[in-house]
């Protein structure tokens, strides 16, 4: 601009130098009047040039600007044309592992392509088990007392994450739990493929989607561990496959399971289907199917993976769900499924327990839960038809032999147990109170049947580090369990546990 400035200003200068010569000689005030017209009109035409010249100036620079940023866009697209190609970066630049804490320690590739996640948790229990000395149903004069001791419940190690693609998902889990003496086994291994939300595939060793509460984890439950209904209408994990998905805006899941075959819940169901023992070889697949409907809440995916409300949800969160259940084992292989059935005797009432060979089973629950400001509730309903295909017919199915009834016999069972965060100043989220009531019926023969209650307290130093109580009477026990703390058939149990959680 100067140099513009200094070329638009000689011209000046020279005409104003001659111009002063007449002026100054002649020295008349005519002259001198045209002199400075003179020189004001080539002011005005000199100012214009300048202005002409600094727009020119001007026009050029956002042009060379212009220029410029197209360049950088050019270079820029170059760039990434040139990092998109795997192998060049790869060269360039290696990949990176990634690794941290993110609800359980993950390592990650710096593509995001693979992921793997760690967890894993303890349960820590003391249990005093209060029994009946005299069990109408022991050998004559035998007697047992009361049993109390520790236990490490659960010891689970989980691996899970993503590989290849966020759509191909793994998720391995291995314990090593007090009720199998602490060997270690696989409790689940499967691996999922997501085609959309509305369709996923899982294969493996599989948890076995049925009642409400086998859809929450063990480490996750509200209570000490599962109610009475569950231990004897649940199914545990099995080998098989699941067609799943999400539909309605992830508002409405459904899942249909394909087994070898249906556990007590006690253990896994492997059901070889390739073996050299023909008696191995169960060649009815069982089959179940699950329909939940998040009616209500603001994150259906996450507001019933544990039972209680920790969170305080100011928003209501309402689940309503139902299950269907077909197992045919038609005698060729031994039952895996335990099955509690009244006792024919002269004493009154007992159950006894039979596994489902030659057995037809087909089950149907309803269930529901709630939660809404610390405040939490869960109920189920379970009907269980059993019928004895094999009744009077080689192989003899046990149901049969035991209870002589050849007839269709249907089992109810249900519960509702209720959580409440308490409003003690400063434990908003610490404390929270459990009670839960249930029973078992089988309908059958005098209809012998049992009822549950259950009073907890729970402290919570975190959302799956927690130390727990309760206090648990049940009528008449109907089915054993290692995990439910229930020891012997037809006891009066009274039981009282403390439990701490650490999980990570």
């Amino acid at each position: 601009m100067a140099k513009v400035m200094f070329r638009a200003a000689v011209p000046l200068l020279l005409t104003v130098a001659v111009l002063a010569g007449p002026v100054a000689a002649d020295g008349s005030a005519h002259d001198r009047d045209e002199a400075l017209a003179r020189l004001e009109a080539l002011l005005q035409h000199q100012q214009e040039q300048i202005q002409m010249l600094e727009h020119q100036v001007a026009a050029a620079g956002r042009a060379d600007a212009d220029a410029a940023r197209v360049d950088e866009a050019m270079m820029r697209q170059q760039i990434r044309s040139i990092l998109s190609e795997q192998e060049f970066r790869e060269s360039l630049m290696p990949s990176m592992l990634q690794a941290g804490y993110d609800n359980g320690f993950f390592i990650r590739s710096s593509d995001d392509l693979f992921l793997m996640k760690i967890n894993a948790g303890m349960q820590f229990r003391y249990t005093y088990y209060n029994t009946r000395e005299r069990n109408r149903y022991l050998s004559p004069r035998l007697e047992r007392h009361d049993r109390s001791g520790f236990d490490v419940q659960r010891l689970r190690l989980a691996f899970s994450g993503h590989a290849y693609s966020q759509d191909l998902t793994y998720y391995i889990e291995l314990k090593a739990d007090a009720p199998n003496a602490y060997d270690v086994v696989a409790s689940e291994a499967y691996a999922n493929y997501r085609m959309a939300d509305e369709f996923q595939f899982r294969a493996g060793i599989l948890n076995v989607v049925a009642t409400r509460e086998s859809t929450v984890s063990g480490l996750n439950q509200q209570s000490i561990d599962r109610s009475l209904a569950h231990t004897v209408f649940g199914f545990g994990t099995s080998v098989g496959v699941q067609f799943w998905g999400q539909l309605a805006d992830k508002r409405l899941v459904y899942n249909l399971g394909v087994y070898n075959g249906l556990s007590d819940g006690e253990n896994t169901y492997w059901g070889r289907t390739v073996t050299t023992d023909p008696a191995e070889n169960d060649g009815n697949p069982a089959i179940v199917f699950r329909l939940v409907w998040h009616a209500l809440g603001e994150d259906p995916e996450n507001d019933f993976a544990t039972q209680s409300d920790r969170a305080r949800r100011e928003v209501p969160a309402l689940d309503i769900g139902f299950h269907y259940a077909f197992n045919d084992n038609y005698g060729d292989r031994a039952g895996n499924t335990r099955l509690p059935f009244p006792r024919r005797s002269v004493l009154p009432g007992g159950f006894g327990l039979t596994d489902d060979s030659g057995i037809q089973i087909n089950q149907f629950g309803l269930d529901a839960g709630f939660k809404f400001m610390g405040f939490s509730a869960t109920g189920e309903y379970i009907i269980r038809v059993v019928d004895p295909r094999r009744a009077g017919r080689t192989p003899f199915t046990p149901w049969w032999l035991l209870t002589g009834d050849s007839s269709t016999v249907a089992q109810h069972g249900a519960y509702v147990q209720l959580g409440w965060f308490l409003p003690v100043p400063g434990l908003e989220d610490k404390l929270e109170a459990v009670t839960r009531v249930g029973g078992i019926s089988t309908l059958a023969g005098d209809q012998e049947g049992t009822w549950e209650y259950m009073l907890g307290l729970n402290y919570y130093f975190d959302e799956k580090v927690k130390l727990q109580t309760d206090l648990t009477y049940l009528y008449e026990v109907p089915i054993t369990s290692s995990y439910a703390s229930l020891a012997n058939v037809n006891d009066n149990a009274l039981i009282f546990r403390m439990q701490l959680q650490v999980a990570f």
